[in-house]
Parts: C-alpha cells; sequence; structure tokens
C-alpha cells in the first residue's frame, strides 16, 4: 500500500499519526521459523539483512510490512541502509558489524491462515501488537491517536523525514491510496547554482563550490531562465554543463545525509 502526498501537517479524529522511517520499504514473509524479506520494487533482500531473520513472533506464518533502515548518530540514513541493501554478498558479515540494519513494523497482512488485509487498520494494529515482540533489530512503529500536529513538532525537532496519517479504518490496498498520505519536512535555502545535467533534468546545487544536491522539479518559466544562464556561461564537459561561482538559486530537501548532502531536493526558485 502505496501514500499519497499533502503539504501541510494535521490534527484528525479519524486518523492515527506514523514518525516516516527513511529506508527501504519491505515485507517479510515469515512461515515456520522461515524469513524472506522482499522489497517494494520486488527485489529479494533477504541475504542482505541476517540480523531481520528471527522475529519474536507468535505465529506459524505471518506476513509483515515494515521499513528496514540503519540508524547513524541515532537517525536513520538513507546512504547506510542503501549500502547494505546493494552490498556484495561477501561483503553482508562484515557491514553487520559496521552498520546493523533495523526493521520497523506497522502492519500485518497474513496472520496463521488468515487474510488481515479486509480488516480495518486499527484491528490490524492489535493483531500486530500480540503476534510481534520487540527485539533488538525489529520493532513495532510508535503511533499516536488523532494529534498530528504534536507529532509533527517532535518530527520537525528532531530533524527526521516526515510524518504518515493513516485513516483508522483503512483497510489495506495494493495500490497508492488517499486513506494513507505522507507529510514531508522539507526546509528551504539558498544556494550556489552550480551545473545541469540535461539528460536527468538536475540543477546542480551546494552551500559552496562542492554539489551537495541533484535538485529536481523546475517548472517551465524556470527553466526557460536557467537554459538563458546556460547559453550565456555554461560550459560543457561531458554530460553535465557547468557554471561559474555567482548564481544563486533556492532549494527545498528534507535532510542532510552524514555525508553532507541533500535528500530528496527539489528546485524552487532563482535568488535574485
Amino acid at each position: 500500500m502505496l501514500l499519497e502526498k499533502v503539504e501541510i501537517p494535521f490534527n484528525s479524529d479519524d486518523h492515527i499519526f506514523e514518525w516516516k522511517v527513511d529506508g527501504v520499504r519491505c515485507i517479510m514473509h515469515y512461515s515456520q521459523g522461515n524469513v524472506r524479506l522482499q522489497s517494494k520494487t520486488g527485489r529479494e533482500c533477504t541475504a542482505a539483512f541476517p540480523e531481520l531473520h528471527n522475529p519474536l513472533l507468535n505465529a506459524k506464518e505471518a506476513i509483515l510490512d515494515g521499513e528496514i533502515t540503519v540508524l547513524t548518530n541515532g537517525k536513520p540514513d538513507f546512504e547506510g541502509v542503501m549500502s547494505r541493501y546493494l552490498a556484495r554478498p561477501g561483503r553482508t558479515s562484515s557491514l553487520v558489524e559496521k552498520r546493523p540494519a533495523f526493521y520497523v513494523v506497522w502492519d500485518i497482512l497474513w496472520h496463521d491462515n488468515q487474510n488481515l488485509t479486509g480488516l480495518p487498520l486499527l484491528e490490524r494494529k492489535e493483531i500486530l501488537a500480540g503476534a510481534l515482540e520487540d527485539s533488538e533489530h525489529i520493532t513495532k512503529i510508535d503511533w499516536i491517536d488523532g494529534r498530528g500536529q504534536l507529532l509533527w513538532e517532535a518530527v520537525t525537532g528532531n530533524d527526521l523525514e516526515g510524518m504518515v496519517a493513516k485513516k483508522k479504518n483503512s483497510r489495506y490496498e495494493h495500490r497508492r491510496s488517499s486513506n494513507w498520505v505522507k507529510i514531508k519536512d522539507y526546509k528551504e535555502i539558498v544556494v550556489n547554482v552550480l551545473g545541469y545535467k540535461p539528460k536527468d533534468g538536475y540543477v546542480l546545487v551546494g552551500t559552496d563550490d562542492r554539489v551537495q544536491g541533484h535538485a529536481l522539479g523546475i517548472n517551465k518559466t524556470e527553466r526557460a531562465a536557467l537554459w538563458e544562464i546556460l547559453s550565456r556561461y555554461g560550459k560543457e564537459d561531458g554530460l553535465t554543463i557547468w557554471l561559474p561561482k555567482g548564481i544563486r538559486g533556492r532549494v527545498k530537501f528534507t535532510t542532510w545525509t552524514p555525508a553532507g548532502n541533500m535528500r530528496d531536493c527539489y528546485w524552487a526558485r532563482f535568488e535574485v
């Protein structure tokens, strides 16, 4: 079940609210003590995360939905979890020690011969609470009833990616649905416009002379202005057109990565 996007946080007696985990969306299939992990794209990733192979489940069979993440300085690290997700098999054992993974579970779709997807969300949450015991690497997500603004304050105060709102009576749908929505915590800053990648549509930006963000979402008017600037001042180098110092713009993004780069970077406008 995928989420639609809304821009503004809200309170609602019809919703529960969860913090948005930055990582790899993953379904866990559990049967008779055996685990299979499958990402949102359908990729088999069981071998990449051996520390998740022993959930404390009160079930012979279960299917769980959640997010795999890696923590750096106590916060989800997308680059860290991708280094685990894409690692060569021979590196897995060493990465388990250096970058341990955690599975944050928010839903249960199947439990001992019972398909739960047609049940309301709060009933599934109750079944999940009885079926899964939290352990070192696998935990149920915390959630709050109705008070989205309160959770939003915690999300922004801890520089997290955002939060998710889910209707209490929502069934689990195998598609994108307005019953589940995400609100991302975007920050807007002034940056140097360093260049452009025409093939990908990225505007290359940074707070100094280093590329820290690949901004998407430039509109038709701004793109016309960009092409005029590129035609006057741009210098082609392979697939990139570089620009000289002094051109400024604004972008919005969710979080800084540990390497000092911008996650989910989008173009806002030129800074005159």
